[in-house]
Parts: C-alpha cells; structure tokens; sequence
C-alpha cells in the first residue's frame, strides 16, 4: 500500500513540476506577444509619418514643377 501511495505522490509531483513549466511558457508567449504588439503600433505609426511626408514632398514637388515651367531657356543657335 505504501509503494503506491509513493506512487501516485510521485506522480502528482510530475504533474505539478509540468504545469509550472507550462505557467512560465505562457507568461513567456505572454511577453513575447505583448513586445510584438509593441514593434507593430511602432511601425504603424512610422509609415503614417512616412505616408505624410511622402504627401508634403509631393506637394512640394509639384509646386517647384509649376514654378520651373515658368522659366524659359533661350535657344542657342
């Protein structure tokens, strides 16, 4: 009887060593998700700013476009 009271302890220990090993798994996968979340709201953010700026310089491009077609060179003949 004592052989298999050791038995079902020792089992019950086995299982309770492997659902720490799956607590500290999760609080990993936990972690890991949270700095992905962390890098994409990063980069969303970058390519707004960058999809602004790539406006303005459009913008811009098209003013000086404008302005040099004012400009009239001489022929050179």
């Amino acid at each position: 009887m004592k052989t298999k009271a050791e038995g079902i302890t020792n089992i019950i220990s086995k299982i309770s060593d492997a659902s720490e090993d799956e607590a500290r798994g999760i609080v990993q996968l936990s972690s890991g998700l949270d700095q992905i979340s962390s890098v994409v709201q990063s980069n969303t953010a970058t390519a707004e700013q960058s999809a602004a700026a790539s406006e303005e310089l459009s913008g811009q491009a098209n003013v000086l476009q404008d302005l040099v077609s004012k400009f009239q060179l001489k022929n050179e003949e």
